[in-house]
């Protein structure tokens, strides 16, 4: 993100949080806070807590709870007994984590869904921002801010590559690269899931954001929202091959093609495992690149019948467009 694109972004002053803070009550977002859980009792009650703590008005919160055995569930029932009004859950299986998050999506009727996992938290103040970002933006549908991976301490590990730009030709462009948003950082308006649909891959937010994003802009708030804990259970810090290559499948099924750059991060990943979350950087070798291309070739040889499926797609598309009579 450049000067002039982060100069573009949002970023409330006082006066725009006061004026948010002084609307009755009826005028407020209400939000959806999603949580999907499992085997989360040593974090669970610190998410809830940071939940609790954005003291906004008009919110709901909703566990969508796995069929936990590690004393989670006893743990969310009491926050539910405390907070009668505002919290609710459901424990049982529920197929994965993205049927959790949609579970939770069903379950509630906020205007907007804040979905944050079971062992992240929210800065203080976040919901504020967010709502703020949309009583001044009315048409957008979805925003982002910023992120920092912490560890067990809360001790800031590393801040999140955030990445942005007001451009949605430069969003798409990007989004080929990496995730662009870090996901307990972005808010979206129920009607994002409505117009474009909920998660339904294995890949969760990642390929929810470039199925969005061909059809939605999505905005930034230059403002930290949310801590993502780099705990031996995450999924970021358990990024394994199968999890790259999953990766890989679902850009080249979005792109019709695997960029060098995903290729290059699997060949370091099998090199190095996760060095950046244990906060090492280690070099990318003369070997690393090499392997990098050497993947690249096989991964879009193997998958050249699909990539000419999607050519073939889009000209049939293309030119029964051109062929309309009226817009």
């Amino acid at each position: 993100m450049n000067d002039l694109e982060r100069s573009l972004a949002f970023k409330p002053t006082e006066e725009d949080l006061a004026q948010v803070r002084a609307l009755p009550l009826e005028r407020l977002p209400k939000f959806s806070v999603v949580i999907p859980s499992f085997n989360q009792a040593k974090y669970i009650a610190a998410t809830l807590d940071s939940v609790l703590a954005q003291d906004y008005p008009n919110m709901e919160v909703f566990v969508a709870d796995g069929g936990s055995k590690d004393g989670s569930v006893e743990i969310v029932a009491d926050y539910a007994a405390r907070h009668p009004d505002l919290i609710r859950y459901h424990s049982g299986p529920d197929g994965g984590h993205h049927f959790g998050v949609n579970k939770g999506i069903a379950n509630t009727d906020g205007e907007i869904i804040a979905w944050i996992n079971s062992d992240d938290l929210y800065e203080a103040g976040a919901f504020w921002k967010v709502a703020a970002f949309f009583h001044f933006n009315r048409n957008a549908m979805v925003v982002y801010g910023r992120n920092n991976y912490v560890n067990d301490d809360l001790a800031v590990v590393t801040e999140y590559p955030v990445d942005w730009s007001p451009l949605l030709t430069e969003q798409v462009r990007r989004m080929m690269h990496y995730c662009l948003p870090p996901q307990p950082s972005l808010f979206f308006k129920r009607t994002a899931v409505t117009l474009c649909g909920a998660l339904n891959h294995k890949i969760l937010d990642y390929e929810l954001w470039m199925r969005w994003q061909k059809n939605i802009p999505f905005y930034f708030i230059d403002e930290l929202l949310s801590l993502s804990r780099l705990q031996k259970d995450a999924i970021s810090v358990n990024a394994d091959d199968k999890l790259l290559l999953g990766i890989c499948d679902v850009v080249h099924e979005y792109y019709g093609v695997v960029p060098y750059s995903w290729a290059l991060r699997y060949a370091y990943n099998q090199a190095y495992g996760a060095a950046w979350a244990r906060g090492e950087a280690p070099p990318i070798t003369r070997r690393i690149k090499l392997q990098g291309w050497r993947l690249w070739l096989a991964m879009n040889l193997v998958r050249l019948p699909r990539s000419a499926k999607h050519a073939a797609s889009r000209f049939r598309a293309l030119l029964r467009e051109s062929r309309r009579a009226a817009a």
